[in-house]
Parts: structure tokens; sequence; C-alpha cells
């Protein structure tokens, strides 16, 4: 190689950038030429110039700082999680409820010729909602035999913001004319009241 690449290639070298090859044809002409050589001695001495003095009291620093980020995002992280868990815990107690004993509500119901009504009323001081939903039985053939509706009663920690209140009413319609029962379920969180055409039957 001509030494005008040989300089051009120089810095490169010090760095590790080039490839294998390269180096194979630097080393060769360093050891045939005294000028590539002395510019070579001359760039490796001034980059060990270049390269910082770093004392102990600054490396002391860099670790306290790394101690204290890594302190701080430990703190952060944690606030986080407590704030994600109580949250939770309030929307578990002001919104989605827990469930309700049938010792803790007084249960009023009646029945018509079209329709039953059960009226709930929660004496714990708790406000009373509920989740519920229908639907219908099928045999093999996929010929509705009969329809169910299923309600479970909740209580939720009052919410003086709200007009929930204690007081629920739930019903479903009865149709005689039908060939299929209608069952309809309360599900408390000690037993379960099942209703057949609006007859308890347990």
């Amino acid at each position: 190689m001509k030494c005008e690449i040989i300089q051009d290639l120089l810095p490169s070298y010090i760095e590790k950038l080039t490839s294998l090859h390269s180096n194979e044809e630097i080393e060769k002409h360093l050891q045939t030429c005294e000028s590539c050589l002395q510019s070579y001695n001359e760039m490796t001495a001034t980059a060990n110039l270049n390269v910082p003095i770093v004392d102990k009291e600054e490396v002391n620093k860099l670790n306290y700082f790394k101690k204290v980020k890594s302190k701080n995002i430990k703190v952060i992280v944690l606030s986080i999680l407590s704030v994600i868990i109580l949250a939770a815990a309030l929307i578990g107690l002001f919104v989605i409820g827990f469930p309700v004993s049938s010792k803790d509500v007084t249960i009023d119901y009646q029945k018509t010729k079209t329709h039953l009504e059960v009226h709930l009323t929660l004496e714990n001081g708790k406000d009373l909602v509920f989740s519920g939903k229908t639907k219908f039985i099928r045999d093999e053939n996929n010929n509705v035999i009969g329809s169910e509706t299923r309600y479970t009663p909740r209580g939720l920690i009052h919410n003086p913001f709200d007009d929930v209140g204690k007081k629920v009413m739930l019903g479903t319609e009865i149709q005689t004319d039908l060939d299929f029962p209608n069952k309809f379920i309360l599900e408390f969180k000690d037993k379960t009241m099942t209703f057949i055409n609006g007859v308890l039957v347990e």
C-alpha cells in the first residue's frame, strides 16, 4: 500500500474501525516504513493525551447519583402501584360492590297475573345495586323450552354524591300463554331464591 493510503487509514486503525485485511496491510507497511510508523506513534501519543482522567471523587459522585436515580425509580414505581391498588379498591367498594347476604335484606314480593315484582331493601346502611342477565333455555333441537332471569344483589359503600339508595325493585313479566316455564332467580351470598312463573319454589 502507498503511504498516502496508510496515512488516511491510520486514524481508523487506531480506533479499531478497519477490517482484518486492512489491519494486516497496515501492520506490514508500518514494519517497513519509518515515516508512517512515526505518524502512527504521534497519533497514538495524542490519542492517549485526549483520554480524560477521572479521579476517585468524580467516580464516587457518579456512583452516588446512580444510587439516587435507582432509589427514585423504585419510589416512583411503588407510588404508581399504590395508586393502582387504591383505585381498584375504591372502584370495588363504590362501583362494583360486594355480595349481599339475604339476612341483610328485607325481601317483599308480589305476583299478579302478568307480573312478578320483588322489592329489596338493604338494611346494613350500604347502597344496593344488582347485576342481571336473561337467557333462553333451549333443547337439543334449539327449541326454546324455558327462560331464566338471574339477578345478583350487591352492596356498595354509600356515596353521598349519587342517589343509588338502599331500595331496588326487580321484576319479570309472566306470560301464561307460553308453554315453557319462566325462572326468576335471586342470588345472595348465602342462598338462592328461585321463582318459577312467579311462584317461590326455593
